[in-house]
C-alpha cells in the first residue's frame, strides 16, 4: 500500500508538470460501439502487411515500428468510426501489453506482462501528424511505466486472492457494469516481434501466423500484429454483436498503410546541402 501511494503521487506530479511528456490515462477513453458489456461470441479476421514498408515509414518519420503499428490502428479505427456515426472528438486510448521479463526470468514458466496506455490520435486527420502525436504519447507512456515500476501491476495481481478476484470479475460482468462508466481503454493493441528466419515443424515450413488476442469486459476489440520473415500478420478479434464487420477493419488497416506511405512520399524533399568548398 505504501508503494502504491508513492507511485500514484509520482504520477500525479508528472501530470502537473507542464514540461513532462506523458502517456494516456485509463478511464479517460471516449465511448465507442464496442466499449460496453460483451457477449461470449467472437468474430475474427486476418490480413498481411509488407514489413519493409512499415520500416520505411519508421525510418522516414524518425519513430519506431511500434509507433507505426499504432498509427495504422489509429487510422483504421478512424476510418471505421467515420463510416458508422462519426469519430469522437477525444482520441481513442489503446492498452498495449509489454513484457517485463528480466534476464534472470528468461525461460521461466508463465507470463511477465504489464500494460502501457497510449493515445491513438484518432482525432488527428493528417496521417503523418497522427504518427508524430502517437510517438510522443508512447514516449510518455514509457516514462509513466518507468515511474510506476515494471512489476507494479503484477505485484498487485499476485497479492489478490484468485478466488476473490474471479468472483469480482464474474459479478462485474453479470451486472453489465462496464456499460455504466467511461471505458478503461478502447482497444487492446499488441505488436509481437517474430523471427526474421523461417520456422519448421516436422519438415513443414511455417508460412504465416494468425495472431489472436483476448478481449475483455468493456472493450470488445483486440488488434494484434506479429512480424514473421518479411511480412506483418494482422489479427482482429472482436465481440460478434459489437463489431460484426471485422473484415472491414482489416481492410482499413491496409488502407491506413497506403495512406501513411503516400504521406511520406509527398513530404517536401530536404533542401540541398550548402556547398562547403572542396
Amino acid at each position: 500500500l505504501g508503494t502504491t501511494a508513492r507511485t500514484l503521487g509520482t504520477l500525479a506530479s508528472r501530470r502537473r508538470d507542464p514540461d513532462a511528456v506523458v502517456g494516456a490515462l485509463p478511464l479517460t477513453a471516449p465511448r465507442t460501439p464496442w466499449n460496453t458489456a460483451i457477449t461470449p461470441h467472437r468474430r475474427m479476421a486476418f490480413g498481411r502487411l509488407p514489413l519493409e514498408e512499415v520500416k520505411r515509414i519508421k525510418r522516414a518519420a524518425g519513430t519506431t515500428v511500434n509507433d507505426v503499428v499504432l498509427a495504422l490502428v489509429g487510422g483504421a479505427l478512424r476510418r471505421y468510426l467515420s463510416s458508422r456515426g462519426g469519430v469522437p472528438e477525444q482520441s481513442l486510448v489503446a492498452a498495449c501489453p509489454v513484457s517485463v521479463r528480466t534476464e534472470e526470468q528468461r525461460g521461466a514458466n508463465g507470463n511477465r506482462i504489464s500494460v502501457m496506455f497510449t493515445s491513438l490520435a484518432t482525432q488527428v486527420e493528417d496521417p503523418l501528424e497522427r504518427l508524430r502525436t502517437i510517438a510522443r504519447s508512447t514516449r510518455g507512456a514509457k516514462e509513466d511505466h518507468r515511474a510506476i515500476g515494471a512489476t507494479f501491476l503484477q505485484d498487485w495481481a499476485e497479492h489478490a486472492a484468485p478466488a476473490t478476484f474471479a468472483l469480482a470479475a464474474r459479478l462485474y460482468s453479470s451486472l453489465g457494469l462496464a456499460s455504466g462508466h467511461r471505458p478503461i481503454h478502447n482497444v487492446v493493441v499488441s505488436n509481437v516481434p517474430g523471427p526474421p528466419f523461417p520456422l519448421y515443424f516436422n519438415g513443414a515450413r511455417l508460412v504465416g501466423a494468425l495472431p489472436m488476442g483476448p478481449i475483455m469486459e468493456g472493450a470488445g476489440l483486440n488488434i494484434t500484429l506479429m512480424s514473421y520473415l518479411d511480412h506483418l500478420d494482422v489479427g482482429v478479434v472482436a465481440c460478434r454483436e459489437l463489431v460484426p464487420d471485422v473484415w472491414d477493419l482489416v481492410g482499413h488497416v491496409e488502407a491506413s498503410l497506403d495512406e501513411l506511405s503516400a504521406a511520406v512520399d509527398a513530404r517536401p524533399a530536404p533542401p540541398p546541402a550548402a556547398d562547403g568548398g572542396s
